[in-house]
């Protein structure tokens, strides 16, 4: 999968060299879960995510845009005396079709496939008797294959605001013996900043 990710990259490269190259930074807000038949009762946690992309334009209203993000992401299970938080930190590389919407090319519309590496998994639990912290690594899938769908407003030269929903793919949980279908789902609300 890496030696895939590196052929992509420097294609991009290589195309971009002789195109209108546009490099980036964007940040904002995650609000995200899991979701499937087998999850019950779980609430939305608020991270953020943070990172840099590359623009590169396959004519006037098209380009395609690869991204480097390291995103918080989890979810909360709150009971009557007790809440677990799990939080999991991701590497994530979304490589997304960029479509411009209208005559003013100031809305845009992308999608595509994005490839998350687990950095960090932690379960917070804290009831009547106190809180600890456990490391959940291990139950956690290394790999989260997601599709991500979203609206970017362009607000100025260099800045654009943007609207974001990744869904999940790939199971999250890491039990084979229990089987549950749980996947990651996030909102993201953040800016883009061309330089």
């Amino acid at each position: 999968m890496k030696k895939i990710l590196v052929v992509v990259f420097v294609l991009i490269a290589s195309y971009g060299y002789a195109q209108d190259l546009k490099f980036g930074a964007k940040a904002g807000l995650n609000l995200s879960n899991i979701v499937g038949d087998d999850v019950k009762d779980v609430d939305m946690k608020t991270g953020l995510y943070f990172g840099g992309f590359l623009n590169v334009p396959l004519n006037t209203r098209q380009s395609i845009q690869v991204e480097l993000l390291y995103s918080r992401q989890g979810w909360k299970v709150e009971e009557e005396s007790a809440e677990e938080t799990l939080k999991l930190s991701y590497l994530n590389i979304p490589l997304l079709f960029r479509q411009s919407l209208g005559a003013s090319n100031k809305i845009h519309f992308y999608s595509g496939p994005q490839l998350g590496f687990l950095l960090d998994a932690e379960a917070d639990y804290e009831d009547e008797f106190g809180s600890d912290t456990e490391d959940v690594d291990d139950y956690i899938n290394n790999i989260d294959f997601s599709l991500n769908l979203g609206f970017s407003i362009v607000v100025s030269d260099n800045m654009s605001l943007d609207l974001r929903y990744n869904k999940g793919l790939s199971k999250v949980l890491d039990f084979d013996d229990e089987g549950i279908k749980a996947y990651n789902s996030s909102f993201q609300v953040g800016v883009s900043y061309l330089f």
